[in-house]
């Protein structure tokens, strides 16, 4: 092929010569528009229509939506956008992920990010009731590690009853499986030691096991 444009080439000049010298410009220009218009690229392909980009698109339809890294975005804006070539839509929508693509839903519950029956419990947004703290209270799991010698352990006991809280109680002097949980709960030990939900306590006040049950009674709540 090159061989071939350079003998066009040849011919063509040698034509272009002989042109002007005989005062053909009419000739010398056709013959040089002819040249032009055989040496000249090949245009490049068009770019498809529509219809061929959608096609190479997975099958959904235009209002399907698909969560990106910052919004929600349509099937459709992205076949629709122009100012994208046909490579660059397929890999906008292909960038979406697959597994992001939901049905198209009501304009009223479009959120932030798809919807799913899987999707965790949004937490509580009302205050609980004082009945509902209270109940949740009795089913807070209390134990106390105590001694039979130990004068704190005895007003700890005492509260507990008085207030109604059900506990358990393990005395770490008789009970070696108590002993090692109370030790591991409690390296400096010392007696008494509360666990209330999963906080520890060590000694004993009224105001600091109050607290502790609200707090893993609202835990539980939300």
């Amino acid at each position: 092929m090159p061989g071939y444009r350079a003998s066009i080439g040849l011919w063509a000049g040698a034509l272009c010569i002989c042109a002007t010298l005989s005062g053909c410009d009419e000739i010398s220009q056709f013959i040089e528009d002819t040249v032009r218009a055989m040496e000249a690229p090949p245009p490049p392909p068009a770019e498809p229509m529509d219809e061929e980009v959608e096609e190479e698109l997975p099958e959904r339809p235009p209002t399907s939506t698909a969560t990106s890294e910052t919004r929600v975005i349509t099937f459709g804006s992205i076949l629709g956008n122009r100012e994208l070539s046909r490579e660059e839509r397929i890999r906008a929508f292909e960038n979406l992920g697959p597994a992001a693509l939901q049905k198209p839903v009501a304009r009223s519950s479009v959120s932030g990010g798809p919807t799913t029956a899987s999707a965790r419990p949004q937490p509580r947004q009302t205050e609980p009731s004082k009945s509902e703290i209270a109940y949740a209270r009795r089913r807070v799991p209390v134990v106390m590690y105590s001694t039979a010698w130990c004068g704190v352990c005895q007003r700890a006991r005492k509260y507990f009853q008085e207030a109604g809280i059900s506990f358990t109680e393990h005395d770490v002097d008789e009970d070696a499986a108590a002993r090692g949980e109370y030790l591991r709960l409690n390296p400096r030990r010392s007696v008494p030691t509360i666990k209330i939900g999963d906080e520890v306590i060590v000694g004993f006040s009224a105001q600091t096991v109050d607290r502790a049950l609200n707090a893993a009674a609202r835990s539980r709540l939300n």
